[in-house]
Parts: C-alpha cells; structure tokens; sequence
C-alpha cells in the first residue's frame, strides 16, 4: 500500500464508527473540516465539501473515500498541523461549536453531538459524548448552547 493510499486509510478508519468499511459522506465532511479550519478560505476545497454534504447521506466505501480525498488535495485540501490543549484559543472553540452546529440554530443537540463524537473525542478526550452533553447542559433542555459547551470545553483544557 502506498503512503498516500496508507495516510487515507487511516482516515478512513477514524471515520467509521461502526467499523463496517463504509461511511456517509456527510460524516466525511464534518471530519474534513475539523482537521483543517481554514477550509473555507479555499474557495475549490470549500465549493467542493458543500457539494459532498448535500449528498450527505451517500454512503462511501474505502475506493470512493480514496477518489474524494484526491479530488480535495487536488483543489488545495491540506491536514492542518495538530494543535497541543494548551494552543487551543477561544476562536478555535466558536469554529468548533459551529462546525458540529450542523443545522446552525446555535446549540448542539444530542444527535449533533452524537455525530461529532470523534472530532470531540479527538479534540478534547471526551469519550462519552451522551453522558457529557447530559453533565454539561445546565438549564436541562437537552442541547448545548455555545456558553454551555465552551465553559466544559475551557474546564477540560484547564484540566480542572
């Protein structure tokens, strides 16, 4: 296996939640931004996430995820470099929230945050996505409103 074909399998892999070789492509795009922020300042890259998502339910195997992920480098898609805990501003925490606000009504629902769960696991240790939207969500109605989220978010960075 090549290294190009080697670095996909591996994001591949830590799209797949359900670990059965096929992912939605929407999924896809969630996971494509969050590993570079500053995707849609690439005005190729951006037009051709936002036609991936709104085939979002499309379901792709490795082969398809392969030509997709040639396609995006193509037009200019790069991994951005991991940031450490202690790098992560509050600018970092806003394009967060609103990257997994999918439906942009300015909190996260649990399906939300359901979806998000590798970026959130990936970004900030959380493991148990359900259990720390119930711990977090302070006025009980079973969202996050950005407040909500980036006071745990800050709290775990801190390590508090």
């Amino acid at each position: 296996m090549g290294a190009k074909k080697h670095e996909y399998k591996q994001l591949f892999e830590k799209i797949d939640q359900e670990e059965d070789g096929e992912v939605y492509l929407r999924e896809v795009t969630w996971f494509l931004r969050a590993l570079n922020q500053d995707v849609d300042s690439n005005l190729q890259v951006k037009v051709l996430l936002d036609q991936y998502d709104s085939n979002g339910e499309d379901v792709l195997t490795f082969s398809k995820f392969c030509d997709i992920m040639r396609e995006l480098e193509e037009a200019g898609w790069k991994k951005a470099a991991e940031k450490k805990k202690e790098d992560i501003t509050e600018t970092d925490i806003k394009a967060i929230f609103n990257l997994v606000d999918v439906d942009k009504s300015g909190s996260l629902s649990r399906k939300e945050g359901n979806m998000a769960c590798k970026l959130l696991q990936k970004r900030f240790g959380i493991v148990n996505v359900s259990e720390w939207m119930k711990e977090v969500d302070g006025d009980s109605d079973g969202k996050l409103d950005y407040e909500e989220f980036a006071g745990s978010i800050m709290e775990i960075l801190s390590g508090a």
